[in-house]
C-alpha cells in the first residue's frame, strides 16, 4: 500500500511538472508574439516620423491608411490624451467603418484602458515631440494561444477523469467477481464433506443408540457448517431479499454468541439493546453473518481481558436504522479507521483479514447501507456504526 501511495505521488508530481511546462511554454510564445507586434509598431512609427520630418506634416490619417492597414492585431490611435481618438483598426466589436458616436467613443476608451493594462502604448513622435500614441492589443492568434493550454489541460483532465472512472469500475467489477467466485467455490467445496458428515452422523445414530447428547451437538455443528456454506453460496445473489424483523435477527445472533463466547472468555459480557421495532429489507442469513463478524471482531479486540460488548439498535427519523457495536478493547488508531475494512488487514497472527471486508460488502453492496468507525480511542475501545435503510 505504501508503494502504491508513492507511485500515485510520483505520478501527481510528474503531472504537475508537465502542466507547469505547458503553461510556461505557451506564455513564453505569447510574450514573444507581443514583442514582435511591438517591434512592428515601432518600425512603422519610426517610418512615419521620418516621413513626417521630411514632408513636414503630422497627418495621422496617412499613417493609418498607408502604413498600418496590413496590421492584423487591434490598434487605436489617440492624441497625447487617451480620449482624443483619431482612428482604430481590428477592434473586437467595433468595425473599422463605424462612425464615431458617443457610444463608440466610450467603448473605444474602455478598450484603450484594457489594452494598456496588457501592453504599453507606442508613442508617436514628431521632431522629438510626442504627438500621440498607438495602443495595441493581442491578435486573434495570441488570444487563441493564451487559451489553448487551458483547453488542452482541461481536455486532458477530462480524459484522465473518464479513464479513472472506467478503471475504477473495471477494478470494482473484477473484485466483485473474485469475491463471488471465491464464495461460490467455497460453498461448493464445503457441500460434499457436509453431506458426507450428515450421512455418517445418521449411520452413527443407528449404530450407537446411546450418547444422544454428543450426537445432538455434532448435529448442531454440522447444521452450522451447512449454514456457513449457504451463506457463501448467497454472496452475489440479489433475488433473496425479504422483509426482516431486526429484533428476531438480534435475538438469534445473541443466542449464538452467548453459546460461543463463554468458551473463549468468561469475564466478557455481551449486551443487546434493541430500541426499535422497525423492519428492513435484506437477506437474513447475510445480515446475521455480518453482525456475527462485527461482534467477533469486538470480542477479539478485548482478548482474554475482562470487558464488555454492547450492541445498540435504534431508529433515526423513521428512515434509517442505526446499529452501534461497541467494545472496551484496545482501540484503533485514527489513521487505520478506513483501512480496517480493506482485504488482508488484520492485527491477529492468524486469519486472512477478510472478516470486516466481507462485512462491509454485505452491508454496503448487498443492502445499500454504510459501515464505518464511529469513534475509537486507543486503550478505551471502539464503536463501529452501521446504517441501514428502514423498510417499515
Amino acid at each position: 500500500m505504501i508503494n502504491s501511495l508513492r507511485i500515485k505521488m510520483l505520478l501527481a508530481f510528474v503531472s504537475f511538472l508537465f502542466i507547469l511546462g505547458v503553461l510556461f511554454y505557451s506564455q513564453k510564445n505569447v510574450h514573444e508574439l507581443r514583442r514582435e507586434a511591438k517591434d512592428v509598431l515601432l518600425f512603422y512609427t519610426e517610418l512615419y516620423a521620418r516621413i513626417a520630418s521630411e514632408e513636414d506634416f503630422t497627418d495621422f490619417g496617412f499613417l493609418f491608411d498607408e502604413i498600418l492597414t496590413r496590421i492584423s492585431f487591434p490598434i487605436v490611435v489617440t492624441g497625447r490624451q487617451n480620449h482624443e481618438i483619431s482612428a482604430w483598426k481590428n477592434v473586437p466589436g467595433i468595425p473599422d467603418t463605424t462612425r464615431m458616436t458617443p457610444t463608440v467613443h466610450k467603448a473605444l476608451i474602455e478598450r484603450v484602458i484594457m489594452m494598456d493594462r496588457v501592453t504599453d502604448p507606442v508613442p508617436l513622435t514628431y521632431d522629438t515631440l510626442i504627438v500621440g500614441y498607438i495602443h495595441y492589443g493581442d491578435s486573434p492568434t495570441i488570444r487563441r494561444l493564451r487559451w489553448m493550454p487551458y483547453i488542452e489541460l482541461g481536455g486532458a483532465i477530462l480524459l484522465i477523469c473518464i479513464g479513472f472512472i472506467v478503471f475504477q469500475y473495471i477494478r470494482s467489477s473484477e473484485k466483485k467477481f473474485i469475491w463471488v467466485g471465491m464464495a461460490k467455490e467455497t460453498a461448493h467445496q464445503l457441500g460434499t464433506p457436509i453431506s458426507s458428515l450428515m450421512g455418517w452422523l445418521a449411520l452413527a445414530r443407528e449404530t450407537f443408540k446411546t450418547h444422544h447428547e454428543i450426537f445432538d451437538e455434532m448435529d448442531m455443528d454440522i447444521h452450522r457448517l451447512e449454514k456457513v456454506s449457504n451463506r457463501f453460496s448467497q454472496i452475489g445473489s440479489r433475488g433473496q431479499q425479504k422483509i426482516i424483523d431486526l429484533q428476531e435477527v438480534m435475538n438469534h445472533v445473541r443466542q449464538y454468541m452467548e453459546r460461543r463466547i463463554p468458551q473463549k472468555n468468561k469475564q466478557l459480557k455481551i449486551e443487546f439493546h434493541v430500541e426499535t421495532n422497525r423492519k428492513i429489507r435484506g437477506n437474513r442469513d447475510l445480515i446475521e453473518w455480518g453482525m456475527e463478524n462485527l461482534i467477533k471482531n469486538a470480542v477479539d479486540a478485548i482478548g482474554d481481558n475482562a470487558g464488555q460488548v454492547e450492541v445498540h439498535v435504534k431508529d433515526q427519523n423513521g428512515q434509517k436504522i442505526l446499529i452501534d457495536v461497541s467494545d472496551t478493547g484496545k482501540g484503533i488508531p485514527e489513521s487505520h479507521w478506513k483501512t480496517i475494512f480493506n482485504p488482508g488487514y488484520s492485527t491477529k497472527k492468524r486469519g486472512w483479514g477478510l472478516g470486516l471486508s466481507l462485512t462491509k460488502r454485505i452491508f454496503e453492496e448487498y443492502h445499500h447501507g454504510r459501515i464505518f468507525v464511529y469513534r475509537s480511542k486507543e486503550g478505551e475501545g471502539t464503536t463501529i456504526r452501521l446504517i441501514l435503510n428502514s423498510e417499515c
